[in-house]
């Protein structure tokens, strides 16, 4: 008789497993966890794991015996200990591209609202009840700024080539950018980080999160911005000190801000004065959130677990043994 595998899901975007549970049916059975001590109760059983921002460290995966597939729900994996996967020969994926398109709509629509000034005139209307225009600044023509991006990967590439056609200029830092590639998108080089802070209307990270990236955004940096400036975050919370973030914005030694993820998350500080600064969106890592890209992440995911399962390599493999 043939071996069906376990399958643990442990993750906030799955509500029901008919989706894996479809996928994976001819090869193993569906666990989907709704709290953290079932979760931990299934260690021992599970042969695959989906999960979403929750760590999965060497510990745990010391514990997972049967473990042989990890897969992050995102693209980002920085949740995943990857040496310890391989140490434990346990493969580690992501769930790539299925994102793309809405992340980068996210950030043209962000920039846009920044640049036109949406977050401080509703601010004005709906909490000092002011339809004044003497109470508002007057903003500048989007087609006069400078537009900042921190990394040009996938999402940073799309991103430009949807606001090309809209900013000025734009600018970008990357240490692994195939300048050929930048040159043919009609965006300048630039080779020293903080010149971008010092340039750009608006700056938008788009970098992975690593031990070198935390804190990228710090006090310092933010002090090299134009008083008019602007900054944009999409990609992981700790790329932002966000006790500078909220202290610049507060003292207004920048405009104002969009982030869609902050440090602490699943469950960031809600009380953080961030949250009563009134130049800023903030959304709960919602830039990729689509009814099309959703039913993508949980498919792919499903299939990455499934190929491992019958010795094929996943999609989205991220190591190797």
């Amino acid at each position: 008789m043939t071996k069906r595998f376990k399958t643990g899901i442990y993750s906030v975007v799955v509500t029901e497993d008919k989706i894996e549970t479809e996928v994976l049916k001819d090869v193993s059975d569906v666990y989907r966890f709704t709290s953290r001590d079932e979760f931990e109760a299934a260690f021992p059983e599970i042969d695959g794991l989906i999960v979403d921002i929750t760590p999965v460290t060497d510990e745990m995966m010391s514990k997972m015996k049967n473990l042989k597939i990890v897969v992050r729900h995102g693209m980002g994996a920085d949740n995943i200990d990857i040496p310890a996967a391989t140490k434990h020969r346990v493969i580690a994926c992501n769930v790539p591209r299925f994102n793309l398109e809405e992340v980068s709509d996210y950030a043209l629509a962000a920039a846009l609202s920044l640049a036109n000034h949406l977050p401080q005139y509703t601010w004005k209307v709906m909490h000092d009840r002011s339809w004044l225009l003497q109470d508002l600044e007057p903003k500048t023509e989007v087609q006069e700024m400078t537009l900042g991006i921190l990394g040009l990967g996938q999402i940073g590439t799309l991103f430009a080539q949807k606001a090309k056609p809209l900013f000025k200029k734009i600018i970008s830092y990357d240490p692994f950018m195939n300048r050929e590639r930048a040159a043919a998108l009609g965006v300048e080089v630039i080779d020293d980080i903080d010149d971008v802070f010092r340039q750009a209307d608006i700056v938008s990270v788009h970098v992975p999160l690593t031990p070198a990236t935390r804190s990228l955004v710090n006090a310092d940096r933010l002090k090299l911005m134009k008083k008019t400036a602007f900054l944009m975050n999409t990609s992981r919370g700790e790329l932002v000190d966000i006790d500078a973030l909220s202290a610049a914005l507060h003292s207004k030694r920048i405009a104002g801000a969009a982030l869609d993820v902050l440090e602490g998350e699943p469950m960031p500080d809600m009380n953080h004065p961030i949250f009563r600064e009134p130049g800023i969106i903030l959304t709960p890592h919602v830039a990729w959130y689509s009814s099309q890209s959703l039913h993508k992440l949980r498919v792919t995911a499903a299939e990455e677990v499934r190929d491992a399962y019958l010795g094929k390599r996943p999609v989205g493999q991220l190591n190797e043994f």
